[in-house]
């Protein structure tokens, strides 16, 4: 945490919850707009994601966590690398 994030902490910790509540909303409205300036989804990649997403909650394709799929991908590649020498 940098020093300035630490300093703003410190005084959010004192707010009452009522303000810690505005502080909140107040920030999460500024990250949606630092987020709004990327580009919209084209109609094809709205539709991908609809169907997707109908997959994963109609149980048709199963998720796994993307940290297993990662430590999953790391393992074939020393695999290979070993192999190789």
């Amino acid at each position: 945490m940098s020093t300035a994030t630490a300093a703003i902490f410190q005084q959010a910790a004192q707010l009452s919850e009522a303000e810690c509540e505005d502080l909140y909303e107040q920030l999460g409205n500024h990250l949606s707009r630092a987020h709004a300036s990327e580009e919209p989804l084209t109609s094809d990649m709205q539709a991908t994601l609809d169907r997707r997403w109908e997959e994963i909650t109609s149980g048709k394709v199963q998720c796994e966590d993307a940290f297993v799929v990662l430590d999953r991908i790391q393992n074939r590649l020393h695999e290979r690398a070993a192999s190789a020498s």
